[in-house]
């Protein structure tokens, strides 16, 4: 039997960790919640990378919050804030005994995007991640970007209303997938709050209520790829999470992008479209990129220009 790798994408909810061969055809996978304490959450680690099969040779770890390749450290934020700042690949590592790549989740997935799926080829290009909160990877002449700090692609943080500054009015809290998806559950009486496909049932039935939630959402999604697009002038925008496989939201995405240039005569004329496509490896994408880095990293390959 040949090499394996074991990667881990570590989301605001859940928890994902998969088993890969040499090829990247996926032998194994599982979830998980993802812990809210810190001694839990190293607990849930310790757990998932502490015996590994002997063929497994290196791990991979797709995580939200600023990645910084050269120290290898995390400073997590969001949901996870409480972790702080963790060396995070010094301690998979002892408790794995592998070598060990940490990649933003976001920019995991443009990783697996750029390798083989939706931005291969593709000179300047950027991957939006829809879940718990928003995650952003930018592609410029060809390469993923990282930024001088590792701080490039932190779409979350942009601001959405110039009027004030709480937490409230930035793109990750406002356009959270989940929340828009527990809002539909709540004013639709869904017994499930977290089941994505059951709100999406409510959305293509015509249900006033979902329809006018999903609207309000894809239009901030569609606000984002223009502000996106003012700066940067990308060939082509994905969108991934898991939501991104409904085809009913990029369908939306698109309409709603048109609708808001159309009102101001000043995008009409400052702004070209980019293509607005779905991820290739949609859901997987972060577990991908994860499985990219590693290879690439033991392989001794540049992960970014």
């Amino acid at each position: 039997m040949g090499h394996r790798y074991f990667c881990i994408d570590i989301g605001g909810t859940v928890t994902k960790h998969t088993l890969f061969d040499q090829g990247g055809k996926l032998l194994e996978d599982g979830h998980q919640p993802t812990p809210r304490d810190r001694a839990s959450f190293l607990g849930l680690l310790d757990q998932l990378v502490g015996h590994l099969d002997d063929q497994v040779v290196g791990v991979g770890i797709s995580t939200p919050g600023i990645v910084n390749l050269r120290e290898e450290t995390v400073t997590f934020t969001g949901t996870l804030k409480f972790m702080g700042t963790l060396n995070l690949a010094a301690y998979i590592r002892h408790a794995s005994g592998r070598p060990v790549f940490i990649g933003n989740d976001a920019n995991c997935a443009t990783l697996a995007e750029l390798w083989q799926g939706n931005l291969v080829g593709i000179d300047s290009g950027a991957m939006i991640t829809l879940g718990t909160s928003v995650g952003g990877g930018l592609v410029l002449d060809g390469h993923l970007r990282l930024g001088r700090n590792f701080h490039a692609g932190q779409i979350s943080a942009i601001g959405t209303n110039y009027g004030q500054t709480t937490k409230a009015t930035t793109v990750g809290a406002s356009t959270s997938a989940v929340k828009m998806i527990e809002t539909i559950a709540k004013v639709c009486q869904l017994p499930d709050p977290t089941n994505g496909q059951a709100a999406f049932e409510k959305i293509m039935a015509g249900d006033e209520r979902a329809q006018s939630i999903f609207t309000t959402f894809c239009q901030r999604v569609s606000l984002l790829i223009i502000s996106l697009q003012a700066t940067l002038d990308l060939d082509r925008v994905l969108i991934g999470g898991g939501i991104s496989k409904q085809p009913i939201l990029l369908a939306e995405i698109n309409r709603q992008f048109d609708c808001l240039v159309a009102q101001d005569p000043r995008l009409q004329s400052d702004i070209l479209k980019p293509e607005i496509l779905a991820a290739h490896f949609g859901n997987q994408a972060n577990l991908r990129g994860a499985l990219d880095g590693i290879l690439m990293q033991l392989n001794h390959e540049i992960i970014t220009k």
